[in-house]
């Protein structure tokens, strides 16, 4: 069977395509399912077409024959993001008439809207992944405006096809696709998967590391909210606490909110305190994550994402703002509940957990009792989603 595929790349899948390695530096709901499916004997080859993609695509010479390419990019204007729409729409159909053989097609994201006209089109099955929305915040709007503002991640609910993966990371997908997803495409609200053997996996990093600190692992992005951290921290010191060394760890698609976060670590006198990684292996952020004294997850919108249940299944005592219902189906034992985003809320969460030994032995026997009772192996959840896309 040969699929067709429409994705940008995520973050953490860089090393794949623009290195030709076979490493993950984060987005495992991507990573794990994407690399068991190439490996599945019941597919013969990828098509995969890139969305704007930043540099030259290299594959890993393992896969070499059973992907194939197809770059889409265009130039920034005012109309671009449509341009590019429909660049992809055309494309697809280009690929999907020279090659008879493709069965499937996946989505990836709001592109879904696009794979879901090429599948209506040709009549083969198509299968969408959307692995968080922000259309919640816009979810009493009248339809007809949800479509004028955002229009292929509209499409992705509203057409018929195959199935419709949502991930349950708290954006409340299921909401959005009661309002505006169609009956005729079933919807699969899961969980993501976890690596159970996490702590045995994890790596030294390289670079010169301080066990029992803080840690905020989370790419540099306005919504991941690592200013509340800091300023945190800033708040603390002022007050007279010794503070542990802090490690921000992530990638830096946003240069301005990058720039203000640096900016508030010097104003504050804490280059010493605070220092930014970007760019290691996922095992070496594992690593760091186990052996912090307590990590963070202070996000807007939701904070029930990977890092978050990766720090469950370390076992880590996790401080995370829970002001939208986000968590609400995490075992209050399993972590420090914050219900607002104020930094003196942060800083006193801070203050109470370093200072209270026995309070962080118990957030990480509830972190652990939860993540294994709750969370299915990657084999376990990859399969599923797999089968979804092939049976």
């Amino acid at each position: 069977m040969e699929i067709l595929i429409l994705t940008s790349i995520w973050t953490g899948a860089r090393p794949f395509f623009y290195e030709g390695k076979v490493v993950s530096k984060g987005m495992p709901a991507f990573n794990n399912v994407f690399l068991r499916l190439l490996e599945d004997k019941r597919v013969t080859k990828i098509h995969f077409m890139v969305w704007d993609p930043s540099g030259e695509l290299k594959k890993p010479e393992i896969y070499k024959d059973k992907l194939v390419y197809y770059p889409i990019t265009f130039k920034w204007s005012f109309l671009s993001g449509f341009q590019m729409a429909v660049k992809s729409l055309f494309k697809g159909i280009s690929i999907v008439r020279k090659n008879k053989s493709i069965k499937r097609i996946i989505g990836y994201g709001g592109l879904a809207g696009i794979t879901a006209i090429i599948g209506q089109i040709f009549r083969i099955p198509d299968f969408r992944r959307i692995y968080g929305t922000f259309l919640i915040s816009e979810i009493n709007e009248p339809k007809w405006k949800l479509f004028v503002r955002h229009p292929l991640e509209y499409l992705s609910f509203a057409m018929k096809g195959k199935a419709l993966l949502i991930t349950n990371d708290g954006t409340k997908g299921d909401v959005v696709y009661n309002k505006i997803g169609s009956s005729k495409l079933p919807l699969h609200f899961l969980l993501n998967g976890i690596d159970k053997d996490l702590a045995n996996n994890c790596k030294k990093p390289d670079f010169p590391f301080q066990e029992n600190c803080l840690s905020y692992v989370a790419r540099l992005d306005p919504w991941k909210r690592q200013h509340l951290f800091i300023e945190a921290l800033a708040l603390l010191k002022k007050n007279g606490l010794q503070i542990p060394k802090a490690y921000i760890i992530g990638a830096e698609p946003d240069p301005s909110y990058a720039a203000f976060i640096r900016k508030i670590i010097s104003d504050n006198d804490l280059d010493e305190d605070i220092e930014i990684i970007s760019g290691i292996p996922i095992q070496e952020v594992h690593y760091v994550i186990k052996h912090s004294i307590i990590t963070f997850s202070l996000y807007d919108v939701s904070n029930l994402g990977n890092v978050f249940i990766e720090a469950l299944q370390l076992g880590t005592p996790t401080v995370a703002i829970n002001d939208t219902g986000s968590l609400d189906l995490i075992d209050r034992a399993a972590f420090f509940e914050l219900k607002d985003a104020e930094v003196k809320t942060v800083a006193e969460s801070i203050r109470k957990l370093l200072n209270d030994k026995q309070k962080r032995q118990e957030l990480r026997e509830g972190a652990l009792n939860f993540a294994n009772s709750t969370f299915l192996s990657w084999d376990e959840r990859a399969k599923i989603e797999i089968d979804m896309i092939l049976n």
